[in-house]
């Protein structure tokens, strides 16, 4: 006889990872199901920076906020090295507009409690000595509670934790099709057969509208791609998140440097594979300029990562409109909202208490909005 789980999840990136040890910690049976190999697709490809330092409105602020503060008591919660990678990010900016804008955000999430200040030069240098700011940089933005997460870790400690509660984790299971009936989800078809739920939750990232779409339902989330590189262990090396002008990077777990920036991913969206080389390396040398130990280094990865990206731009958590046991996220910000998305989903679904926070966040606010332009 084929088993009955409480809930079924599809997608196991860093959102559905988590929702899969919420959901079993809340005392679910759980059926985990991933296309690939968790942490391959999207989360793996990200950059992985924990924050809420340009998330607006301030609603959506908070809601990173809270996202950052549910990695830390992960982190705390995992033990050893789970992939929270602590000690804040700094940022500047040129002369100008630039510096402009730096300055208002740094004051206006300032007062909004965030740990964002200013910081003299020399002392942003004694935290990175490998950063060469420059001259006319004389203060760095510096944003205390932020942070970098190596995904794929986490990713494999949560899903390690909850298959010893008892989940079923299933790699390279593709769900080929889903069978609805009045308005509820009744079955996952599988390569070995039919798997069912009481309830369903929908975490496939940029795949979303294709996976949904055969149900009748139409939320719009687009596809966004970026590309970033990977170098080799240069002689010093990063702590942390640094925003330069044209550049951001990182440490990369691998003892490398994690490099991109948006002008480059906007390159890439109008590149075919062959073009990522060249990318790369104009990612490195803006990294030269940045780290001076990065003139002596290689690239050994690119890699290209589509984003989900809803239509509005922020995140999508709730009831699937019109499927009664069917539940969706999907957001562009999953790897700092993973965990709270995660925990918040399963209180909502396994134990039916309704998450007030997520109110703005729930996807019938689509079916009232004018047709818009898919991403």
């Amino acid at each position: 006889m084929t088993k009955q789980y409480d809930l079924a999840i599809v997608g196991l990136g860093i959102v559905g990872a988590s929702a899969v040890y919420a959901a079993t910690r809340a005392g679910a049976s759980v059926l985990a199901l991933d296309a690939g190999v968790p942490g391959a697709g999207t989360s793996g490809t990200s950059f992985a920076w924990l924050n809420s330092c340009r998330k607006e409105p301030e609603v959506y602020h908070r809601l990173n906020v809270d996202g950052m503060i549910a990695h830390e008591e992960l982190a705390r919660e995992l033990g050893g090295d789970a992939g929270h990678h602590a000690g804040g990010s700094l940022e500047w900016a040129d002369p100008g507009d630039g510096e402009r804008e730096l300055r208002a955000r740094v004051a206006r999430l300032a007062s909004r409690g965030y740990r964002a200040e200013w910081i003299s030069r020399e002392r942003a240098a004694s935290m990175e000595p490998a950063l060469a700011i420059p001259a006319h940089a004389h203060e760095v933005a510096f944003y205390a509670g932020e942070a970098w997460l190596d995904a794929p870790r986490l990713i494999q400690r949560l899903l390690d934790a909850a298959s010893a509660k008892g989940a079923e984790v299933r790699e390279r299971t593709p769900v080929h099709s889903v069978r609805a009936r009045r308005g509820r989800l009744e079955a996952l078809v599988v390569a070995d057969g039919e798997r069912s739920a009481d309830a369903v939750l929908v975490c496939v990232g940029p795949s979303t509208q294709a996976f949904l779409e055969p149900l009748g339902v139409s939320i719009p989330v687009g596809r966004v791609a970026g590309l970033l590189a990977v170098t080799s262990r240069p002689a010093q090396t990063l702590q942390r998140v640094v925003h330069a002008p044209g550049l951001h990077l990182r440490p990369d777990a691998s003892g490398g440097l994690l490099l991109g920036t948006e002008e480059v991913d906007e390159l890439a969206r109008k590149s075919d594979p062959s073009g990522f080389p060249k990318l790369a390396t104009i990612l490195l040398e803006r990294a030269a300029r940045v780290v001076p130990a990065a003139r002596e280094v290689t690239i050994v990865d690119s890699r290209l990562g589509v984003r989900p990206m809803p239509a509005d731009h922020h995140t999508i958590a709730g009831r699937i409109p019109g499927l009664a046991n069917g539940w969706m996220i999907a957001t562009h910000s999953g790897v700092t909202l993973g965990p709270l998305l995660g925990r918040l989903m399963a209180e909502e679904i396994v134990r039916g208490v309704p998450q007030s926070v997520l109110a703005p966040f729930r996807p019938e606010r689509f079916l009232a909005a004018e047709p818009k332009t898919r991403l």
